[in-house]
């Protein structure tokens, strides 16, 4: 006997209620802290809500008229890591230190990102980013990696 398949409407809220179910079991059976709660409960979501919104961004951006934006080029890694040390309030110096490469470097890796994203500043190359789903807000919430030397 198979079992009967949710409909695709419903199937990524019962995803969801079973992944929130197993976060908040792993925090009580480990008694974490609140910011570990927290954190855990954002890492089962996070997926999901952006998941969501990438499935009708574009749509909805062409329903109201606004032309969806678009990279000239795809970014490198090494310009994906310095936007996100950008999406996580740090400053080019902070950066630098983070991935081990000279607060110039970092400079010049962010002016190669805004020439991609036609945008002139931080904040509108994230939001770009974001919503083409370059970058995701896991890939900012996340612990950083020993950037390669």
């Amino acid at each position: 006997m198979t079992a009967v398949q949710a409909p695709a409407s419903i199937a990524w809220r019962e995803e969801l209620t079973r992944d929130l179910t197993q976060a908040t079991q792993k925090t009580r059976a480990n008694w974490l802290s609140v910011r570990t709660v927290t954190a855990t409960l954002l890492k089962a979501v996070m997926p999901h809500l952006e998941a969501a919104y990438h499935r009708g961004r574009q749509a909805h951006l062409r329903d109201v008229g606004v032309p969806v934006p678009t990279l000239t080029r795809p970014l490198v890694e090494r310009e994906k890591q310095v936007i996100i040390g950008v999406a996580r309030g740090l400053s080019n110096a902070a950066i630098g230190r983070e991935l081990f490469i000279a607060e110039d470097t970092v400079k010049t890796h962010l002016r190669r990102v805004y020439a991609k994203t036609g945008k002139h500043d931080r904040a509108g190359s994230v939001a770009v980013l974001l919503l083409l789903g370059e970058i995701t807000a896991q890939d900012v919430l996340a612990e950083p990696k020993d950037a390669p030397r």
